[in-house]
């Protein structure tokens, strides 16, 4: 199939720290694939440097055609790139539908003064998002929350919605950092199929990073394993769970595990 988001030797030092080295990636439209590695080992810089939060010293980050290298944050996710983030984003002070809907207004068509003059294309616009808040409200179980402020809700509900407000941009890619961090194991069953719903009911295509291998290794199709910037292991779930390189820099042994 083709490359929906293709990276492509991809690097960047920070000082005289290689960050990420030569990383290359590549995404089919529906694919649902994993990046683990272990703490430090450069997985959540990949994803700033495909969302332009750092510009890319080496290689080249592409979306179907278009090349995103120099773009800002929110040129990228206009493009069609969203992502979630290792620690919690969301704008706390403002409800859960409110944050849901400034993802929404992203793909909105009306300006100011059609707001003014609420216009056909203003009340066409609202309409569209109203009822693309709910629905992404409902998929993700928050729609008796909606008016909650986003800070009182508890932390797998916050998680929930971080990955709502990103859905909520309409992207062909969804780039999921940790979404499973600080859930208990119940939550974590289910984060599991709705990742899966996710994908099927809006179409997208999914990258995430997880310290939960069994989270990764039952959803994900294919992983990529970093260590120290470096990919060590490209593969299926198990093959890369055979991988000796893999199992001495992150999974480990029985024995290293009982020092």
């Amino acid at each position: 199939m083709d490359a929906l988001l293709e990276i492509r030797d991809l690097s960047i030092a920070f000082g005289g720290l290689k960050a990420v080295q030569d990383f290359s990636l590549t995404l089919a439209r529906g694919d649902l694939q994993g990046l683990i590695g272990p703490n430090g080992a450069g997985k959540t810089t990949v994803f700033n440097l495909v969302t332009g939060v750092y510009r890319p010293q080496v290689g080249t980050v592409r979306l179907g055609s278009r090349v995103l290298n120099g773009l800002r944050p929110h040129q990228i996710a206009a493009a069609g790139v969203a992502r979630t983030f290792q620690a919690s984003r969301l704008f706390a002070d403002l409800t859960v539908r409110d944050n849901v809907r400034i993802g929404c207004q992203l793909r909105a068509t009306h300006g100011l003064w059609a707001t003014v003059w609420r216009t056909t294309r203003h009340v066409a616009d609202e309409a569209r998002i109203r009822d693309r808040c709910e629905q992404l409200l409902a998929t993700f179980g928050l729609t008796k929350r909606r008016g909650e402020l986003a800070r009182n809700l508890p932390y797998g509900d916050q998680r929930r919605l971080e990955m709502a407000r990103a859905l909520a941009t309409d992207p062909q890619v969804l780039l999921l950092d940790e979404p499973a961090a600080g859930m208990n194991p119940p939550e974590k069953l289910a984060l599991r199929e709705l990742i899966r719903s996710v994908r099927r009911q809006f179409d997208v295509t999914i990258l995430l990073i997880e310290h939960d291998m069994g989270v990764v290794m039952d959803i994900c199709e294919r992983i990529t394993v970093l260590d120290y910037g470096v990919t060590i292991a490209v593969g299926t779930p198990q093959e890369v769970q055979r991988d000796a390189r893999v199992i001495a820099a992150y999974l480990g042994t029985p024995e290293t595990e009982a020092r």
